[in-house]
This record gives structure tokens, sequence and C-alpha cells, in this order.
């Protein structure tokens, strides 16, 4: 039995169980595997099409068209959003989170913002003590810029590279059309200053650092058990 995919199963099954109580809602939808195991535990159920879906990435568009959800806005995020549910890299004691390993962490991050409700599914090995502790710090960057940002972020003392892709030369680039580069803080200490730092460079769109912003981030266990965390 492949426990980390349990852990994972249980938590979209809850997830799915909440979504239920929200029928005709809007609903937003991360990126990632843990966030198609829901869509396919939403398809279990035979509630895929009683909600409106907010794509934040093509390949969850795809995932959610070949799950024959109807109802799929991906243009353009809406600005009330009823829930929103996805995944993390990371996640710290104090609930911030590192995103954007599946590169989709600007739209990401906006549909999170435009949400009523916050939903963190999540099994117990994303947890961490500092954020950076196992992942790169994804950051989308504008093409133009590229050269400035590597320039700039090195001058912080931090490795940096453009992330790259098998099948394709070159910078991996996002679905608005960005570059991708990973920065290897190590851990961090304060995620809020360097979200901020970062984020400061002329040319950052924005960066893997969510800061908490009232999330409630359910947890599966190993043992097949489900925390609840909440600040």
């Amino acid at each position: 039995m492949d426990l980390r995919y349990e852990a994972r199963r249980n938590v979209s099954i809850y997830a799915a169980d909440l979504i239920e109580r929200c029928i005709g809602c809007t609903i937003a939808i991360g990126s990632g595997s843990t966030v198609k195991i829901l869509i396919d535990e939403l398809t279990k159920k035979g509630i895929i099409n009683k909600f409106r879906y907010i794509s934040t990435s093509i390949d969850t568009t795809l995932y959610l068209r070949k799950a024959v959800a109807r109802d799929i806005e991906s243009g353009i995020c809406p600005g009330d959003i009823d829930i929103y549910v996805d995944s993390a890299d990371e996640i710290d004691p104090k609930l911030n989170l590192l995103k954007g390993g599946g590169g989709a962490l600007f739209r990401e991050k906006i549909a999170m913002l435009s949400s009523n409700r916050r939903i963190i599914i999540a099994d117990e090995t994303k947890l961490v003590e500092r954020l950076g502790s196992t992942r790169a710090v994804p950051l989308e960057v504008e093409i133009y810029a590229i050269s400035y940002v590597l320039k700039e972020i090195e001058r912080l003392g931090y490795r940096v590279k453009y992330r790259e892709t098998e099948g394709k030369l070159g910078p991996l680039i996002s679905d608005n059309g960005n570059v991708l580069i990973d920065v290897y803080t190590g851990p961090i200490e304060d995620p809020v200053s360097i979200d901020k730092l970062l984020k400061n460079i002329e040319g950052v769109i924005t960066t893997g650092i969510f800061p908490y912003m009232d999330y409630e981030v359910v947890i599966g266990r190993l043992s097949g058990a489900i925390d609840i965390l909440k600040r």
C-alpha cells in the first residue's frame, strides 16, 4: 500500500465532503497531483458538475475537462470565489506555505486571495520546521527582466537558476508566458520578509511563498488519521 497516496486520498475525500455542502458554489482549484485526486473524488460522488470551477492552470483545466466538468473559467479570475482548494509543497508551523512546484504560483495566489474560504490539503511529509528546508523558492519573472533578476538575486547571496524541463530547450515558461526560476534560500526564518525582499526586485511578478492567509490546513497522516490545523 502506498501510504502517502492513501493519506492524500483521505484529505481529498474530506475536502470533497466539505465542497458537497456548497452545491452551486464557485470553487477555485489549484494544481498538482493531490488536486487531481480531489477531482477524482468529486467525480466518484457524482457531483463534479454541481459547481462552477475557477482553474489555476492549463493542466488543471484539462483534468477537469477529462472528468467532464462543464462550467470552467480559466481566463480571468473573478474577485469573489466561495472556496479555494489546493495543496502545498511545504507547510511550516505558522501555516505559511511554499508552493509553485507545478509552476502555477501566480494564478494560484490570485485565486487564493480572491476566495472567501481557503482549504489546503496535503500529507504529513509536507510539514517542515521552516520553509525552504526541502525545496527551492519558485519565482515567476517577466522574460525581459530575467538577466537583471538573476543578477540581483545572486547579489543577495542566494543560488538561483531558471527552471528547465525535459523535452524543451531553455527555461520553463508559465501559463502566463513568464519565466520560472528557483531560488535556493535554505531554511527561511522569516517567510514574510523574504517574500517582500524577492518581490521588490523589479521584474519579479510573484514568489512561491504564501504567507498565512487564514488557511484551513488538512493533513493526512501516514497512519490514516486526519489533522485539521488552524491558527
